[in-house]
């Protein structure tokens, strides 16, 4: 991905990172599904390219939002884990699945987190960062 030239404006910046079509399904699969390894984010549902994937996961790795944990004997064994900067990313998530809920009427609310964003907010959030308890 192309980057500009350094910025002033926080939305360019947060747009540089995380503003194509799949750096932000790969944080919602890291945050919120807790998928670690490159053959889990490519079993999305969304179906992204492996060469899109690499890419996108090199992006994230170099903006400081995940670390990248070699596997010792296997690549398959690479992980992915988020920083600090990609937790604080969940209230902006919720936001955007939020809006979401609001204006996409193909929504699946059949999906227990959808109920859980609706109904306990708060404790959703509290229940992802306990799986990051090592991050931070």
């Amino acid at each position: 991905m192309k980057k500009r030239t350094s910025t002033v404006c926080p939305i360019v910046y947060a747009l540089d990172i995380w503003g194509d079509p799949w750096s932000l399904v790969i944080l919602r699969d890291v945050l919120i599904h807790n998928k670690r390894y490159y053959r889990e984010f490519l079993a999305s549902r969304e179906g992204i390219a492996t060469n899109i994937l690499s890419a996108r996961l090199q992006t994230l790795v170099d903006s400081g939002l995940l670390n990248k944990i070699e596997g010792e004997t296997n690549r398959a064994q690479t992980m992915y884990r988020p920083t600090q900067k990609a937790l604080d990313l969940i209230p902006v998530l919720f936001a955007i699945m939020h809006w979401g809920l609001q204006y996409n009427p193909n929504t699946d609310m059949s999906i227990p987190i959808m109920q859980e964003l609706k109904t306990n907010e708060k404790e959703l959030g509290e229940r992802l960062l306990r799986n990051f308890e090592d991050v931070r």
